[in-house]
């Protein structure tokens, strides 16, 4: 093997290492809700530093006759089952289309891969289609 087919392999291989290490997730950021049914989760996943806050604005559940979702907080794991990190229920964002529900979870661990999950939307049992105008994750604690 040639000198530059030799440096060629080892900058391929170290591009390939920062590429696998690096976390394919944002700190912050914010969406909205569309139609979920129970158990639909976050697409954007996010790091975290010990502490994550969600935020949901404007709530609307089509057919519930409850005005709650469950909010389950989960880290990605690709080799083992997700871990698991409890939940929510959020009401208070049922109550107009600027009121806001928050749930705030401490104590975690850094991870590159937490993501949500809404559970029990309404009464449950995909009776229902939940709608979020603003969905925040904010993974910093100076605000509160």
């Amino acid at each position: 093997m040639g000198i530059s087919k030799c440096v060629s392999t080892v900058i391929g291989l170290a591009a390939a290492a920062v590429l696998a290490t690096a976390p394919g997730a944002w700190a912050n950021w914010t969406s909205h809700i569309h139609s979920w049914t129970d158990g639909e989760t976050s697409k954007t996943k996010w790091a975290d530093g010990g502490y994550s806050q969600i935020l949901f604005t404007g709530c609307q559940a089509e057919n519930a006759t409850k005005k709650r979702v469950v909010v389950k907080l989960w880290d990605y794991d690709a080799l083992t089952a997700n871990d698991y990190y409890g939940k929510k229920t959020f009401t208070a964002c049922f109550n107009s289309g600027s009121s806001t529900s928050s749930g705030e979870w401490t104590g975690l661990p850094s991870e590159p891969d937490f993501f949500f999950e809404a559970d029990r939307i309404g009464q449950g049992g995909s009776c229902c289609l939940l709608h979020v105008g603003k969905v925040n994750v904010d993974t910093t604690k100076a605000d509160s």
